[in-house]
């Protein structure tokens, strides 16, 4: 009698997002999130039942969200779990480029699946996508603020050609210098 153990790996689960859709996640995937990883640990799954068994509904997580997240877990499977609390973003997080082309997607979608990590408990991919939509958010802010400054430009340069010259003045001071006028009326 041959007595075959199943490599860690070989245990497959099925996961099903907020619309119905399946996923087939490995156990080393699952492994990523603390809170995927504790219910299959306590429903006690095993290789000949866990194609039984029904799939582990994620209610508030839609489909393309968990295709993102699940994607990340099985590239990721077998690496150490970092040690510091869920919420916690290190200071210097470096987006590896598979993690880097992963989220080459939209502010909101990223938005999702920072939540969707967190809901799940997966912290590398937590502060990945945590540092994604920063940078994001920094980039959102500066563009209005380059093109403000590239259209100044483009005046300033317009008024040069026509002999115009154009001063600044920020509102602080007009608003200053109206309070000094008042003083004399």
């Amino acid at each position: 009698m041959s007595f075959r153990a199943a490599a860690p790996d070989a245990i497959y689960y099925r996961v099903e997002a907020r619309n119905g859709e399946e996923f087939k996640v490995s156990r080393l995937a699952i492994q990523q999130s603390e809170v995927l990883h504790r219910l299959v640990e306590a429903m006690g799954y095993t290789l000949d039942d866990v194609e039984m068994k029904e799939a582990i509904p994620i209610e508030n997580i839609d489909a393309e969200t968990l295709k993102l997240i699940f994607q990340w877990c099985e590239h990721h499977k077998g690496e150490p779990i970092p040690e510091y609390d869920l919420g916690f973003v290190p200071e210097n997080v470096v987006i590896p480029g598979f993690d880097a082309k992963l989220m080459d997607i939209d502010l909101e979608k990223v938005f999702n699946l920072m939540d969707a990590a967190n809901y799940l408990g997966i912290k590398q991919l937590f502060a990945v996508s945590s540092t994604k939509a920063n940078i994001m958010l920094q980039e959102e802010e500066r563009a209005p603020q380059e093109d403000a400054a590239q259209e100044e430009a483009a005046q300033e340069d317009a008024d040069a050609e026509n002999g115009e010259q154009r001063i600044s003045v920020s509102a602080y001071l007009v608003d200053k210098f109206h309070r000094f006028l008042s003083f004399f009326q």
